[in-house]
């Protein structure tokens, strides 16, 4: 089989997966620009080189997924993957992340992953896109293609300069400038608030070591040194660790030009060679010195400036890395809006992986692709990120940077976003009358009434859109009346403070809070709702049975542990989760899934449940990680019981697709 056919067979795959149900010979053909004859010899390909048939066919209906059995082919099994490089001194540290899944879960393109590819390059290519081709990128029917503009449509509400219009068959976003940019940066916010460096999650794509055990390492060489970290940078720190490790392993080992000062005094130097000679006894691995320099110097944070040196030699010429990252960030906030530049450990980080980078092209060598699908397929818009910078310092250097770089670039951005929004607050703008004795006194008034969410950058005595606009405020307070059309929201004040002034700062601040916990969760939603774990017209007698049929197939696909469903029950004896008639959400506080996932079950007839009958269960299981999706999940639970006739849709039987779009809405 040649590579070309079994990359179409794993899409072949994927297109079935996606949909859901039957798709005919002819549509499958269609889209894969291909004979029924093709379709129909893949098949018999597919089903042949398994231990059982994953795909049923039938003469009317045409083709589908036997539940349950819909894992896109893998290049290599992972089994004889990890066989080919384990070696007999790493038994220890074996691939063992714990909740590592080997099925469709993990693979499968979901909705959101098309929704942030579509918005995109709405945004970024600045021209209408071609249903029909876009159809035919993405290996998705017309069907879901529709659902997935009216997501897009459903994230674009809050914003009133921006629309998505459709035309026959072409769709472009319509607006100014600075409300896509907004847009652009909220998706930002929303994507890292999941919690970018979930060190669970980045640990299952090592496979031949435990990361998890090697943060524990770690911490206790650290520990024994009185020296800290700070948590902010541990997670960046352990995935330097991570793919030095996984580098040398493969006898991969990297060159670093000569450090300033004295590198090897250091405490951090010290730290780095006690790490690693433990990582060496456990996995039978040589670590020259340029690793432990490395690492001492990804240790030392933003002290690291002091101990590299800024040029690199290159092509016969010297390239300043420094200068280059700056560059970077300048080109980042240029054409993204964003501006990093007074993010020293990224500055710090980035810098040094150009160093690497330079370094890998010199020597002509190629970074192990670790993360790049999983940046690619959680977080589309920091990858994009990581694309546009990687095609910049192609141009910059005259070379051609592979997406592996990418991946890596990526993963700095979304920790620098992650700490940008960390405990941010709204942004507002004041316009005052010029020279008014009250006008100090209001502006320290309302900066502490209002401390904990708000910060006003600026006070104006006069409004005028292009100042305005470039402090990128949230919010604009104004002791006059004034017209403008910029997107944001605007609240007359009186410069007394007084009561209306403080109820309509405050409504002003709850409708911010509202639009981002619209964003957040119609951006996050189709993530934890998943397809293989959504069951319609499902047939069982008690809320017991629900509980253990809905664990059980999560539990088979390793997404909770054993133990996870008796604490459900336990939960439930303590008091029963059901709300009102028709609805119930079981969970576990206390004990944590390994994949944040939501089971969906429309019961075919109503189950007796604490005190209501109930036709829909949700049962939530959260990582541990992903906690902050506990406090949304709940809050639109809270306002879904205040809207009865939106409740009641719900538990009409339907398709995944349709109670999808009803969650949306």
């Amino acid at each position: 089989m040649t590579a070309m056919e079994n990359k179409r067979q794993r899409r072949l795959q994927e297109i079935l997966t996606d949909q859901g149900g039957w798709m005919t010979g002819r549509q499958l053909a269609a889209l894969l620009q291909v004979s029924d004859r093709t379709i129909r010899s893949d098949i018999r390909d597919i089903n042949g080189r398994q231990p059982y048939p994953i795909i049923q066919s039938n003469v009317q209906f045409g083709y589908c997924i036997i539940p349950g059995r819909g894992r896109p082919l893998a290049e290599k099994p992972a089994e004889q993957a990890g066989q080919q490089v384990m070696g007999t001194g790493q038994q220890n540290l074996k691939a063992g992340a714990p909740g590592q899944k080997k099925n469709a879960v993990m693979d499968e393109q979901s909705a959101n992953t098309r929704c942030g590819y579509i918005i995109q390059r709405l945004l970024f290519e600045g021209r209408a896109l071609n249903l029909t081709i876009l159809q035919s990128q993405l290996y998705v029917s017309g069907y879901s293609l529709d659902h997935d503009l009216k997501r897009i449509r459903k994230l674009l509400e809050p914003y009133a300069n921006l629309k998505l219009i459709r035309s026959r068959e072409l769709i472009s976003l319509q607006g100014d400038e600075l409300s896509k940019r907004k847009f652009y940066k909220d998706l930002l916010v929303a994507e890292v608030q999941k919690n970018f460096l979930n060190l669970n999650q980045f640990a299952a794509l090592f496979k031949r070591f435990d990361l998890l055990e090697v943060k524990d390492i770690l911490e206790k060489v650290i520990k024994s040194y009185d020296y800290s970290i700070r948590d902010a940078m541990m997670p960046m720190v352990m995935l330097h660790a991570g793919t030095s490790i996984e580098r040398m392993m493969h006898s991969d080992y990297i060159r670093m030009e000569e450090t300033e000062g004295n590198l090897t005094e250091t405490i951090e130097y010290q730290i780095a060679s006690d790490f690693f000679q433990r990582i060496s006894d456990r996995l039978h691995i040589k670590v020259p010195d340029s690793e432990i320099s490395r690492f001492a110097i990804i240790i030392m944070g933003r002290r690291a400036a002091d101990y590299t040196n800024d040029f690199i030699r290159f092509r016969g010429t010297w390239v300043n890395t420094s200068k280059l990252t700056d560059q970077v960030l300048d080109y980042v906030r240029e054409t993204f809006g964003i501006d990093f530049r007074a993010d020293e450990d990224l500055k710090t980080g980035l810098k040094m992986h150009l160093h690497g980078l330079i370094e890998r092209e010199k020597n002509q060598l190629r970074l192990k692709d670790i993360f790049l699908e999983e940046i690619k397929r959680k977080y589309p818009l920091v990858f994009e990120m990581g694309i546009v910078i990687t095609e910049f310092l192609g141009r910059t250097l005259g070379i051609e940077i592979s997406d592996t770089e990418s991946g890596f670039i990526a993963i700095h951005l979304g920790a620098a976003s992650e700490r940008m929004n960390a405990g941010r607050k709204y942004r507002a703008v004041m316009i005052l009358p010029y020279k008014q004795s009250f006008s100090k006194i209001c502006v320290v008034k309302i900066s502490d009434m209002f401390s904990e969410k708000m910060e006003i950058v600026a006070t104006m005595h006069y409004f005028e859109k292009i100042a305005v606009e470039a402090l990128e405020p949230d919010l604009i307070l104004t002791a006059f009346p004034i017209t403008h059309s910029l997107d944001v929201p605007t609240v007359l004040i009186n410069l007394f403070v007084d009561i209306d002034t403080e109820t309509n700062i405050l409504k002003a601040l709850n409708q911010l809070e509202k639009k981002a916990f619209h964003l957040e969760f119609t951006a996050h939603i189709g993530n934890l709702i998943r397809r293989e774990y959504y069951y319609e017209n499902l047939e069982c007698s008690s809320a017991e049975e629900i509980i253990r049929f809905l664990c059980r197939d999560m539990e088979r696909d390793g997404l909770i542990d054993d133990s996870f469903c008796d604490v459900v029950l336990k939960r439930e004896r303590m008091s029963p989760t059901s709300f009102v008639d028709t609805f119930a959400i079981p969970h576990a506080f206390g004990s944590f899934a390994k994949i944040s996932t939501i089971a969906v079950a429309q019961l075919k007839n109503p189950v007796r449940w604490g005190s209501f009958d109930v036709r829909l269960v949700m049962l939530f299981a959260v990582n541990e990680e992903d906690q902050r999706m506990i406090k949304i999940f709940f809050d639109w639970i809270s306002d879904l019981v205040n809207h009865m006739d939106k409740l009641s849709e719900l538990c009409v039987p339907c398709g995944y697709e349709d109670f999808m779009d009803r969650v949306m809405d």
